[in-house]
């Protein structure tokens, strides 16, 4: 998994690979809890997005990948 480039102005790139065949789920969720991001996709090898957060103000947001082997969270820091 990677996410870059973090700290960003605008767009965060992420990816990760699979070896087999899973159902993902990639959410950001702002300071107060409100999600502003959401997307849930099936996924074999490798999988790219762009996450574009310049209509959003500037601070930390929380990044939560959801895929059969658990979950992993991570914080954007939107410059």
């Amino acid at each position: 998994l990677e996410i870059y480039p973090n700290p960003s102005r605008d767009v965060f790139n992420i990816e990760l690979s699979t070896e087999n065949t899973q159902q993902i789920e990639i959410r950001v969720v702002n300071s107060v809890g409100q999600e502003i991001y959401i997307e849930r996709v099936e996924v074999e090898g490798v999988y790219t997005e762009q996450i574009d957060l310049s209509d959003y103000s500037k601070g930390i947001y929380n990044l939560t990948i959801t895929t059969s082997d658990g979950l992993s969270n991570h914080k954007l820091i939107l410059q």
